[in-house]
């Protein structure tokens, strides 16, 4: 995890305006703020967790619900670097992976974009690339049109988050501070940590302030401001948050602690709690993935003892009932949904399989457990959900379960 200092950040591109008793104004904020969401193409996964909305449920995708066969995709993985990928991206032409590396493949072959340390990238609706580098003390966007670079902007350092919106992208930081790029440049701020877009709002997570959302606007409501309006604070979810996911009126956060995880919901268009936070783990660091969400389901992952065991369990968010649970002895996380199937990444941590990775489905209804396939290896798991298939990375490695 990155770690948590922090420090106030400034909008880029502010004027400084002389006012009364020698003193100045800080005008910055945007002349609009729209928040364009937009819905995956068929047959991609182009985000962390597939949409703005940070649902991880794909509804045109159907994974396998028998034990399924294992095949390395070789061309994209030469290419990838020397550390763990993340989250494999499945753009409308391209399937990316990021570690020490960005790279993508398309039509077999595979393009390398240098070294991309920060750990965040998404495609656009337009099929862009968007990724956040860092290279010694600098931080940057890029934009990618096939292999060509589109645009670059410098982002503040420790950024903890990417969300890439119709017309704008948003980069979260640790710092406590959402930053909105138009066009590669830096046009306004707002409050938060990590964010996810839905029906027109921006919400975020994280920082000092709480749980926010933010309202559209057409002109700054006055002259000295902070970026777009905001609609509601809730309080903060104990723990350092990952993004929040936002389905059918709810927002649900799933939250990381040195002695236990969390887990609430609240309601999207007033910010009162509907139930939680929920704790998971009795000590010892634990771990709440955000979870997959279709309608009033959630589908959560975590890790629990110390990140050694975990559970995963299928809630009802709008009362907090937890519908089935099922506990595994290993670290689970990155909860994904399509066609009644969930699917899970895992970290093998303590036994004689340690360390090892694990990919296991189940059937969302009921809970029960339709396959595991097992990697020996790092571990640092991560899913997508494209097709009739299950894109896994394991360590340096990205494999195809079909």
């Amino acid at each position: 995890m990155p770690s948590i200092t922090r420090r106030r950040l400034l909008a880029g591109g502010a004027a400084v305006a002389a006012c009364g008793y020698g003193g100045y104004r800080l005008v910055h904020g945007a002349p609009d703020a729209a928040f364009e969401t937009w819905t995956p193409e068929p047959g991609t996964w182009p985000l962390d967790r597939y949409d703005p909305a940070n649902t991880a449920h794909n509804p045109y995708a159907s994974p396998p619900r028998e034990p399924p066969a294992a095949r390395e995709l070789a061309a994209i993985a030469s290419a990838g670097g020397d550390d763990a990928y993340h989250v494999p991206l499945a753009g409308p032409d391209r399937i990316a992976v990021f570690g020490t590396q960005l790279a993508a493949e398309a039509g077999g072959e595979s393009t390398p974009y240098g070294e991309f340390r920060a750990g965040f990238a998404g495609f656009g609706p337009d099929g862009r690339l968007h990724a956040v580098r860092r290279t010694g003390t600098d931080t940057e966007l890029l934009g990618f049109d096939g292999d060509e670079r589109a645009y670059r902007a410098t982002v503040p350092d420790h950024a903890e988050g990417l969300t890439v919106g119709r017309d704008e992208v948003y980069v979260g930081t640790n710092w406590g501070d959402v930053v909105a790029y138009d066009g590669g440049g830096r046009n306004w701020t707002a409050r938060g940590e990590t964010t996810a877009l839905s029906d027109g709002r921006l919400y975020t997570a994280g920082g000092r302030v709480g749980t926010l959302a933010y309202r559209e606007r057409n002109r700054p409501a006055r002259l000295v401001s902070p970026g777009p309006e905001r609609a509601w604070t809730a309080p903060s979810v104990r723990g350092t948050p990952h993004p929040p996911a936002v389905a059918d009126g709810r927002l649900v956060v799933g939250t990381r602690g040195m002695s236990e995880g969390a887990l609430a919901a609240f309601d999207a268009e007033t910010g009162d709690r509907l139930w939680g936070p929920e704790a998971f783990g009795d000590g010892g660091v634990a771990d709440v993935s955000t979870p997959a969400v279709s309608g009033r389901d959630g589908y959560v992952a975590a890790g629990v003892d110390g990140l050694e065991a975990g559970v995963v369990a299928r809630y009802d968010l709008e009362t907090g009932d937890r519908l089935w649970h099922a506990e595994t002895d290993w670290y689970a996380s990155d909860p994904t949904l399509a066609d009644g199937t969930l699917v899970v990444a895992g970290d093998v941590r303590a036994g004689p399989e340690a360390p090892a990775s694990v990919v296991r489905a189940y059937d969302a209804a009921s809970g029960d457990e339709l396959w595991t396939r097992t990697f020996p290896g790092e571990g640092g798991t991560s899913l997508a959900l494209v097709g009739d298939r299950v894109i896994a990375t394991e360590g340096r490695s990205l494999y195809e379960l079909a």
